[in-house]
């Protein structure tokens, strides 16, 4: 190995480490955080008439919203559905009474 090539390979190194550390030391935040002061909680399950089909329930608990989100597994796909406010619901069968 010739003195050069021993130069070229410890600069390359201190770029090579100058590099990790900018990218360890200077995190950027995460893209895929939603709702930071939410909680939420998610309830999964079977659906009554389709076999082939599992549901996931995700309920923000401090909205009282539900995002129910079914897959399907002879497709192998997600089908999402329109939320709804379970708030809204109980007032709506607590006026029914």
């Amino acid at each position: 190995m010739t003195q050069r090539s021993l130069a070229v390979l410890v600069v390359l190194n201190v770029v090579l480490l100058a590099a990790l550390s900018v990218t360890v030391f200077n995190p950027t935040p995460a893209e895929a955080q939603f709702g930071a002061n939410r909680q939420y909680t998610m309830i999964s399950g079977g659906v009554t008439g389709r076999s082939s089909q599992a549901a996931i329930y995700v309920i923000d608990l401090s909205s009282a919203r539900v995002a129910p989100l079914f897959y399907n597994g002879s497709s192998k796909k997600f089908e999402f559905f329109a939320g709804r406010s379970v708030a809204r619901d109980m007032e709506r069968i607590g006026d029914a009474r």
